[in-house]
């Protein structure tokens, strides 16, 4: 596997070829690689953070070639900025990252097994004529935002911070609404067909509003942890 520099300034990439990479992997897993990882090692990178923040979002894109010479993409996020002050990848910090995800929750979430689609998987990694490793994107814990982004992250993340922010707003409007006019409201923001960010947090209210009432909802709506904004 190649591994593309970094564009982004403090942000190291260290690939599975490099003596950098095993002296890291050993700091990651707290002693050397397990059988169980091994085979995914050679489609891994490690991310290295030598900038003065914390990033509280990474984007890692693999670039693969099938042996039918078809070009594929995948970009894997961690996304932090709701929590930015828990995020893991803090100066001076290092993270795995594999093409296979499942073998990054293997070493993030010390997992023992890995499922049949996730060994699937990393057989047709191998198969793959080329497989290329590159720093997508980052976002600092301040939110300054850095990387090519080829698949608009900084858009979407703003957009469903206005769509969450605008939900909310409905909240607030309703407080003094019959419950009945506050759950009709939900109930059709979780079915809303094009938007994933307004489902995803009416879903939540929802669930408040079930479990508590809509006073619980409200409160829920005036609490709701956004996601750092985003600035370049």
């Amino acid at each position: 596997m190649k591994t593309l520099p970094s564009s982004v300034d403090g942000i190291l990439l260290h690939g599975p070829d490099t003596p950098s990479f095993e002296e890291a992997l050993v700091a990651v897993l707290g002693r050397a690689p397990r059988e169980l990882l091994r085979p995914a090692l050679p489609y891994s990178v490690i991310v290295e953070n030598r900038a003065e923040r914390t990033v509280a979002f990474l984007g890692v894109r693999f670039d693969m070639v099938s042996p039918r010479a078809k070009q594929y993409s995948v970009v894997h996020y961690a996304d932090a900025l709701r929590n930015p002050d828990k995020a893991e990848l803090k100066p001076g910090a290092i993270r795995f990252v594999c093409a296979e995800p499942e073998y990054t929750s293997l070493v993030l979430r010390g997992e023992v097994a890995v499922h049949t689609r996730g060994r699937m998987n990393l057989e047709n990694l191998r198969k793959m004529l080329q497989v290329k490793a590159s720093v997508d994107c980052i976002a600092f814990a301040d939110g300054q935002f850095a990387g090519p982004d080829s698949q608009k992250a900084f858009d979407r993340l703003t957009a469903d911070r206005v769509t969450e922010e605008a939900l909310m707003g409905e909240m607030e409007i309703l407080s003094k609404a019959p419950e009945s006019a506050v759950e009709a409201m939900l109930f059709h923001a979780v079915q809303d067909p094009d938007n994933r960010a307004r489902r995803s947090a009416a879903r939540k209210l929802l669930e408040a509003c079930e479990a508590g009432g809509c006073a619980e909802a409200l409160s829920r709506a005036r609490n709701f942890r956004y996601r750092v904004p985003l600035w370049r």
